[in-house]
């Protein structure tokens, strides 16, 4: 794979866990457990924390490319390392529940400035937005997202 296909799945997989990985809400009850877990996301998120971040992923996550989580903590790892500077937010939640399980769907909004070393800078993008369709699952007391799909804002789903 080449340098700027991996920054482009490095950014599409990071953006999709940091989906679910708060802003503005359409469920905006502050007691909300799953968007108390969304919040927290984009708290580690813009702190590039990956350990907080994967607080709020199950362990069975996977992506609808395929990804696992071994692959989401890989990408994810590297894309906070190539940011001086990341800011992440999320709009237009909806969720729907279910019984154990909640369907979340959100834009995710990314800026950030990439480090000015090695070229970085022209292999990562300073800004994209998608749209994310994400389960989050009741997992020891914690909603955590167990599977999620994402698309650039704007493009037909697949």
């Amino acid at each position: 794979m080449d340098a700027m296909n991996m920054a482009v799945r490095a950014s599409a997989l990071a953006l999709a866990v940091l989906a679910a990985l708060g802003g503005a809400a359409s469920c905006a009850r502050s007691d909300d457990p799953v968007r108390e877990s969304l919040d927290a996301m984009v708290k580690a998120a813009n702190a590039r924390d990956v350990k907080a971040l994967f607080a709020h992923v199950a362990a069975n996550f996977e992506a609808a490319d395929g990804s696992s989580l071994a692959d989401a903590k890989a990408n994810v790892g590297r894309y906070f390392a190539a940011y001086e500077i990341l800011d992440v937010s999320i709009r237009d939640v909806k969720i729907e529940r279910g019984e154990g399980a909640a369907r979340v769907r959100l834009s995710a909004a990314m800026s950030g400035q990439p480090r000015k070393i090695g070229g970085l800078e022209g292999l990562f993008p300073s800004s994209a937005t998608y749209d994310f369709d994400l389960r989050l699952v009741a997992e020891n007391g914690k909603w955590k997202v167990a599977w999620a799909q994402w698309n650039p804002s704007g493009a037909p789903a697949p």
